[in-house]
């Protein structure tokens, strides 16, 4: 009896034959369009920067305009002015007086909205210098050292080259969470400045000046935290060493001049955040899908082990993967982010880069840099599972790590 030469998922063996034709095919034309993108790697970069100016001016003739209008009276920064006052004429323990924090926002003019001010204390300390110009002045400089603190972060990380720097200049000030927090005055770009300042410092052999650059991390901490302890399961035990200290002696000094009433007062603050008032900036982290209970805690936990795995797996090359990790982790890890705290992702994407990325890597952040232009359509989501698949890339090991 003659066996059938039909397959029992496949089909008849002409079938299989066109199937496996056809699967031919279409590799040789995936792997034609490979050798299509990279021969034209000129045109990339020129399609690049002409996307960030699109976006630019897309930022500046549409979204600006909406913002313009509420410039001073809703810019975060109000709230580190209205704060740096009351430290200034109040003592900084009362800094986190609710009611003294509204007197001092209601006393820069009509339409002020007053909301709590709950960063940390560096942050009121860095605006300090500037109440000796009225709120506007300040204002201004406040957004255009927020501009610089972006330009010396693409200057030191952005890949090199004439046109593929320009390009990711563009790209990068034209992604809209980046240009929102420039609006509203929001000082994650001193991060991202701390943290590239580390990386060059290292990459110059200047570790302690690293750690000490990177604590300025007290800033906005939640959006880097894990940098410092992924550089030290990767070798770089200076550079945190010094961090160490650093961000002691910062903690002392705040400790000091908040004395026991302004910490209580600062618990208090901080407790606000676990209610349901505080959800909008809950709404791109990972506690926004979870919610605040065991299985947010149990996802930190998994997402601090895969950040501080894959730093250990680069142990011995180079500060740029240990540090990209640590970004992408505390952004995954942290129960409070607004959008445009993913200004890091960008800094994360650059390191990643001088890395060495791979095909699949680069496309990832391609992919990534898309849904944050439409994170307001997108939402968490989607974003937070592109940082989990980047997070995960990351394990692969460098080829001199340890392992």
């Amino acid at each position: 009896m003659r066996s059938s030469s039909r397959h029992p998922f496949l089909g008849s063996g002409r079938q299989c034959r066109e199937y496996a034709a056809d699967l031919r095919y279409r590799t040789l034309n995936f792997v034609a369009v490979i050798a299509y993108i990279r021969a034209r790697r000129r045109l990339w970069p020129a399609a690049g920067l002409l996307v960030g100016l699109i976006l630019m001016g897309w930022d500046v003739a549409v979204a600006a305009p909406t913002f313009i209008s509420q410039y001073a009276v809703r810019n975060d920064f109000r709230l580190a002015y209205a704060a740096a006052t009351v430290g200034i004429e109040d003592g900084y323990g009362h800094l986190y007086d609710l009611a003294a924090q509204k007197a001092a926002i209601e006393s820069l003019g009509p339409g002020f909205n007053p909301q709590p001010f709950i960063s940390p204390p560096t942050l009121a300390w860095l605006v300090t210098p500037l109440l000796v110009l009225p709120f506007a002045a300040a204002l201004v400089i406040w957004t255009l050292l927020l501009l610089v603190a972006l330009v010396w972060t693409w200057y030191l990380l952005a890949p090199p080259g004439r046109v593929v720097r320009a390009a990711h200049l563009a790209l990068m000030l034209g992604v809209f969470p980046v240009a929102f927090g420039v609006m509203v005055g929001q000082p994650g770009a001193w991060v991202a400045a701390a943290v590239a300042t580390a990386w060059w410092l290292m990459r110059n052999d200047r570790p302690v000046w690293a750690g000490l650059a990177l604590s300025l991390l007290v800033i906005k901490p939640q959006l880097a935290l894990l940098v410092p302890v992924c550089l030290l399961v990767s070798g770089h035990a200076r550079t945190f060493g010094a961090w160490v200290v650093a961000t002691l002696v910062i903690g002392l000094v705040a400790l000091a001049l908040l004395g026991p009433d302004g910490l209580a007062r600062y618990r208090d603050v901080l407790a606000q955040t676990q209610t349901p008032a505080w959800d909008i900036t809950r709404r791109y982290s990972i506690s926004g899908p979870l919610g605040l209970g065991p299985l947010l805690n149990v996802t930190q936990v998994v997402v601090v082990a895969i950040a501080l795995f894959a730093a250990w797996r680069h142990g011995g090359a180079g500060p740029e993967t240990p540090i990209a990790a640590g970004i992408v982790g505390s952004l995954l890890a942290t129960p409070y982010l607004g959008f445009q705290d993913f200004l890091m992702l960008i800094v994360a994407g650059w390191l990643v880069l001088r890395a060495g990325a791979t095909p699949w890597q680069v496309g990832l952040l391609v992919v990534g840099y898309a849904l944050l232009q439409l994170a307001l359509v997108v939402l968490a989501i989607p974003i937070l599972l592109a940082e989990a698949l980047l997070l995960i890339s990351l394990l692969r090991a460098a080829p001199m790590s340890r392992r």
